[in-house]
Order: C-alpha cells, then structure tokens, then sequence
C-alpha cells in the first residue's frame, strides 16, 4: 500500500512544493518521527521531530542558534557523559527559502553533523527503511528515501559524518 501511495504521489511530489497533509505523511511513516524535512513550511512537523528525536537520542537544543540569511543553524549538546568523556554534538543546519503562496519558508535542504557514531545511530533510527552498511566503506555515501525526500549519509574518515536531506529532484540534478 505504501508503494502505492508513493507511485500515485511521486510525479506530485517532484514538481510543486507538498501539499501533503500531515495525516498522509503521518501514514507513510514507518515510526513516530519519520518524516518529511524538504519542501514543507517551517510551520509543519519536520524541524520538531528532529528535535523530538535528539531528545530521545539524549542531546538537548542549545540556547543559541545562528541564522545567515536563508540559512538556520541550532546546536545540540549531549546531556548525559560517563566519566571524563566531552559531550558529543550534533549540528542540525536548515536552508529555508521563501515561497509564494506560502506564509512559512519552506525548507529545501537540510543538514545533520556530528560525530560517525551518533549521526549514523540517527541515520538508521529516524528513518525506517532497511539500510545495508555491511560494503560500505569511510567516505562512501549511503542514501534511503522518504516519500520526496533523499536523505544522504556521508561516513567521514576523521570521526565526523554527516547526512544531507533534500528533495528527490534535487538529489539527482
């Protein structure tokens, strides 16, 4: 039913902003915070279940955030270490551009860093599509869809990777 879904919405979903209601991109999901981060206003539900899953990752917003034009970026820190360890951090960065017709920005790309093991601990739990890592070597990248969006992790060799969500259409430019 879900590749159903897809097929009928795919040509929709590649050539106009989303207009998707929440319920529909609620019932393609395969977990609570599955979702779609591109092509959404900043209104709608993609930057909170982002945040509602670093939550559960145990990583909290720091206060500050920078915003350089079109571009959002926010900080979240690590809130429980054992031992001498630093906390890790996670950088979430938003291209958000403004749209006609719409009252929000809506968001074309979005970007998650930090160190290999928690951004890869996000990649394969905030998404819930079936993933092989097992020919996946440092400084390949790896990618699985949702509905319009391709999210892109790119395994870096000096401890730090990264994940690149953006819209189908844009991906494969």
């Amino acid at each position: 039913m879900k590749k159903l879904l897809f097929l009928l919405l795919f040509p929709f979903l590649c050539f106009s902003q989303t207009q998707l209601q929440d319920e529909d991109i609620s019932a393609a999901a395969g977990n609570e915070y599955e979702t779609l981060l591109t092509n959404i206003g900043i209104d709608r539900e993609g930057g909170f279940a982002i945040n509602h899953f670093l939550h559960k990752m145990g990583f909290t917003p720091d206060e500050k955030f920078t915003q350089h034009g079109e571009y959002f970026k926010q900080k979240y820190v690590q809130q429980i270490v054992s031992g001498n360890a630093k906390p890790a951090v996670i950088w979430i960065r938003y291209l958000n551009k403004k749209v006609k017709g719409y009252d929000f920005p809506v968001t074309q790309k979005v970007d998650i860093s930090g160190d290999t093991e928690n951004i890869i601990k996000f990649y394969i739990n905030f998404w819930s599509r079936a993933i092989n890592f097992k020919d996946t070597k440092a400084g390949e990248t790896v990618t699985t869809h949702f509905l319009s969006d391709v999210a892109a992790l790119s395994v870096g060799t000096n401890g730090q990777s990264k994940i690149v969500v953006t819209t189908a259409k844009d991906y494969y430019k």
